[in-house]
């Protein structure tokens, strides 16, 4: 065809591009899933559903577990099963994703924010006292990266906690899992997520009341024994059949994940331990996990140098989140100077991070992260 030339068979090959994160399925989350199209139970109505369930609120402690179609419809449904709205006010950390601001401004509540610690990058126990006022309703404690919250420091301030741990499976606090703090607690499956069913959330929680509750708002508020009966305005917020099969199989393998994705840290930390990077702290009383794998660039300069290299290289590194206050949407919850979050919004950096991510994935990344910081 005119235009189209074949290619020089001696010109150097295109370097794969390397995405931020990747899927890491195997056979058998493609059995479990092939198994429920090919028994027609595709909706929420299938039996992976609740075995995918069961097996969340195992593996992080809880008496229940109800499926969702991501960790921000969890994160809704607490809220809303919390009486939480108009009036309201509920904290959450300046340097997250924005999904538990924009819940809490989805119920009709004001998100106001509290400044994270230097040693954990999660919520400042200090700030929350001091940004709490007497609209106070809640918290929304976030596992920041996979690092859990100080949830006893946390917890003595006597605010009603909801954990969001969308970013920490397999972390742990004290001994015990994520996951298993606060009133409730949410989680996140989706694609970039350690443990995935493509989109999808779950809420964890012990009080039969509240689970009740939030089961029944799940479900476009409809009584399970009277059905067409609605008792009160809910959602569906349902996961599907397909997803949760996916799931099953990836909380089946959730030890080999989570193990994966340390891998990969632990081969970032030992190749950049002699640049000018700082690594994400951990704190003495937490067992982290990896989501991101996550460093700060000693200027903003340096950071922006990273990312062209990368960029340059077919290579997805990005700069993590502004500090929400700092977004026009959320100034009306600033409260504070937020130092801390706002440092680490302008030098953070995140690096491809995946469970079955190879040796030579990892040092091209490496290379091109060095090439940035001598430019």
């Amino acid at each position: 065809m005119a235009g189209l030339s074949k290619a020089d068979p001696h010109a150097p090959a295109m370097s794969e591009k390397i995405g931020l994160s990747s899927v890491d399925l195997t056979d058998r989350e493609r059995g479990y899933a092939r198994d429920a199209i090919d028994r027609g139970w595709i909706s929420s109505a299938g039996d992976y559903v609740s075995r995918f369930e069961v097996a969340v609120a195992e593996r992080c402690g809880r008496s229940r577990a109800i499926a969702t179609s991501s960790g921000t419809s969890a994160l809704d449904l607490v809220l809303r099963a919390l009486d939480i709205g108009p009036g309201d006010e509920v904290i959450c950390p300046a340097l997250t994703f924005a999904a538990p601001a924009s819940a809490i401004v989805a119920v009709g509540a004001v998100p106001v924010f509290a400044d994270v610690t230097e040693n954990s990058w999660t919520l400042d126990p200090c700030s929350v006292e001091a940004v709490r006022s007497a609209r106070t309703k809640a918290l929304i404690a976030v596992d920041v990266l996979g690092h859990p919250c100080d949830y006893d420091a946390l917890g003595a301030l006597g605010i009603p906690i909801v954990e969001d741990a969308a970013e920490a499976h397999g972390a742990g606090y004290r001994g015990r899992p994520v996951g298993s703090f606060g009133r409730a607690a949410v989680l996140s499956f989706h694609a970039n997520k350690t443990i995935t069913t493509g989109e999808g959330g779950c809420v964890l929680v012990d009080d039969a009341a509240l689970a009740e509750r939030i089961g029944l708002m799940n479900n476009h508020g409809m009584s399970a024994s009277d059905p067409y009966v609605h008792t009160e305005i809910g959602r569906n917020y349902r996961m599907g059949n397909v997803c949760a099969a996916i799931g099953l199989g990836q909380v089946q393998r959730w030890d080999e994940l989570v193990a994966g994705r340390r891998r990969v840290a632990k081969a970032y930390d030992d190749a950049l331990s002699g640049t000018s990077l700082s690594q994400r702290p951990v704190a003495e009383w937490a067992e982290e996990s990896v989501w991101l794998y996550t460093v700060l660039a000693e200027r903003t300069d340096d950071r922006a140098s990273i990312l062209a290299a990368c960029r340059a290289d077919g290579i997805d590194a990005r700069a993590i989140w502004p500090a929400l206050p700092d977004l026009e949407l959320f100034r009306a919850g600033a409260r504070g100077d937020y130092r801390v979050a706002r440092e680490i919004a302008a030098r953070g950096i995140w690096l491809p991070t995946w469970s079955s991510m190879t040796d030579d994935q990892i040092d091209r990344v490496v290379t091109a992260v060095c090439v940035g910081l001598a430019d």
